[in-house]
């Protein structure tokens, strides 16, 4: 049996405005009670790779945090376990400080692996891929690089600044930026299985074609004289690469249909508990089509929303299309629609906030209004 290890790869320019202010995107909350990043790490346990490294760009705190010593993530931490690979060389040079350099950086990770493969996937893309899959596909067509795409019908509306693969013959011949201009397109996920060999030579070529090449640069670059084969993935794929689309992506899981594609019984999507009592509905609380995380009071109406822990939504207070992370607090009477509370924010004396369904309103952390 091949080996595998996995890569996370944070290395993306995803913006979610003040929400990644001081947070990557890896470590923002989603639906509640997991990270971001939970989704990829899930995928990889579930796969049964059990050597994993997290490449890390910037802001590592709430990563650091969030992520404790791996244990959550039923890694088999005899087979290596979660590391976290930070380029501290380049951290803070934007220009040189990206995955080929991050990966060179912490060169002893991959050496020491003795690996036949390597699964590099992001974090901002969500999907409940089986890594497993793909490998088999890229041992079949005895490939040395296999990029793994969706062909959507919406690259109108989704996907937009990603990359898109022109492919013949399950081959990539072209990969380019996705403008919005078509609807179908052959979407990249950013999600490779590389020999690890063939890897090792990828990160001195990079480095001999650009000193700013990062690694999707250096594969669309030598797509037309290496052969790239191309892997169909068919299942749940969401791209949260802006705040309206973190917004828009998490209340599309109250939809029941959604949930259970991502959600499933022989799929589990781990997380880093916290020891956090029930939530508490009080007299006028009023629940619709939400999800309420442990430690929340409610004494108001809540709808189609996420409720992060340890949040208090007061008397009479009305809370429809929102994100509220982790101890905001809503005083009674106040009235929220389309907006997304940072952590510890308080809504006190400007109790109507109105964002647009399309365009959320966004208060910073600790904020009071």
């Amino acid at each position: 049996m091949a080996k595998v290890i996995g890569l996370v790869n944070l290395h993306s320019d995803i913006d979610f405005k003040g929400l990644t202010e001081r947070r990557p995107v890896a470590s923002v909350s989603f639906l509640g009670r997991y990270g971001v990043i939970d989704f990829v790490l899930s995928n990889l346990s579930n796969s049964n790779i059990d050597n994993v490294g997290v490449l890390i760009k910037e802001k590592p705190r709430s990563l650091f945090k969030h992520m404790g010593l791996g244990n959550s993530w039923n890694f088999n931490s005899k087979s290596g376990g979660i590391s976290l690979l930070y380029n501290e060389r380049y951290a803070n040079n934007p220009h040189y400080n990206h995955d080929i350099n991050n990966m060179i950086e912490n060169i002893a990770f991959l050496q020491k692996s003795k690996a036949d493969y390597v699964v590099i996937a992001p974090e901002h893309i969500i999907t409940t891929m089986n890594y497993q899959d793909v490998i088999e596909e890229h041992e079949k067509t005895g490939a040395e690089i296999t990029m793994v795409y969706q062909h959507i019908n919406n690259a109108d509306q989704a996907f937009i600044g990603e990359h898109c693969l022109d492919i013949k013959s399950k081959r990539v011949v072209e990969v380019k930026e996705n403008k919005g201009n078509r609807k179908e397109r052959n979407i990249s996920l950013d999600t490779y299985v590389i020999n690890l060999k063939t890897l090792m030579k990828l990160l001195n070529k990079a480095q001999n074609i650009s000193a700013f090449f990062n690694l999707s640069d250096t594969l669309a670059y030598l797509c037309d004289e290496r052969e790239i084969m191309a892997y169909e993935y068919k299942g749940y794929a969401r791209c949260l690469n802006s705040i309206e689309a973190y917004h828009k992506y998490s209340l599309e899981f109250l939809d029941l249909d959604i949930f259970s594609q991502v959600f499933k019984s022989n799929w589990p999507i781990y997380t880093n508990t916290n020891d956090t009592p029930p939530s508490k509905y009080k007299k006028n609380a009023q629940v619709k089509k939400s999800f309420i995380a442990n430690g929340t009071i409610v004494d108001g109406t809540v709808e189609a929303s996420i409720i992060g822990r340890n949040v208090e939504i007061g008397k009479g207070a009305v809370v429809k299309n929102c994100i509220l992370l982790s101890g905001c607090k809503v005083s009674a009477g106040s009235h929220l629609e389309n907006v997304i509370l940072d952590k510890e924010a308080r809504v006190e004396k400007h109790k109507e906030l109105i964002g647009d369904k399309d365009s959320p309103l966004y208060v910073k952390e600790g904020d009071v209004v």
